[in-house]
């Protein structure tokens, strides 16, 4: 789906088809890496729809972008909220990943590889994208999630 153009929304989707792109040992990490557009929310089925895009990547801005500095210039510090999450069939094995499937641990470390110091392009007015911290998501016996936090600083000309 096309965006408007936006320098967020632009970020967004540069962060979705870098995940999008991302492979382990010559397979996709991801079934589905997109821009978050609501896709288990309620009218999905709520929590059961992991099972029809996981393991996921769901991109998101997400605010505040920042303050003033001391001389009042504007300073915006683009937040990006990057959701990844497994089902497994056994116990535990979404979070830690067995010998047959990637956890959110080994995807964690793929995706700030994939994105930590990277630039999303001369188009975009900012500073390269930077690893910013995590939380816990979501965590049951066969489905884990977590929230991974990129941050963009935008150049004020």
């Amino acid at each position: 789906m096309p965006n408007d153009g936006g320098t967020v929304a632009v970020i967004e989707q540069f962060i979705a088809d870098t995940l999008a792109a991302l492979t382990y040992n010559n397979v996709a990490v991801f079934k589905t890496a997109e821009v978050w557009r609501f896709q288990i929310g309620a009218g999905e089925g709520g929590i059961e729809a992991f099972k029809r895009y996981e393991p996921f990547a769901f991109v998101k801005y997400q605010p505040p972008t920042g303050d003033r500095e001391g001389d009042y210039d504007l300073r915006q510090v683009l937040r990006f909220a990057v959701v990844i999450g497994v089902e497994s069939r056994s116990a535990g094995a979404a979070r830690t990943g067995d010998s047959n499937n990637l956890g959110t641990s080994k995807i964690r470390d793929l995706v700030i590889d994939a994105l930590d110091g990277q630039h999303p392009g001369e188009s975009t007015n900012c500073d390269p994208i930077y690893y910013r911290g995590e939380l816990e998501a979501f965590d049951s016996p066969t489905r884990h999630a977590i929230e991974m936090y990129f941050e963009a600083n935008m150049i004020t000309i």
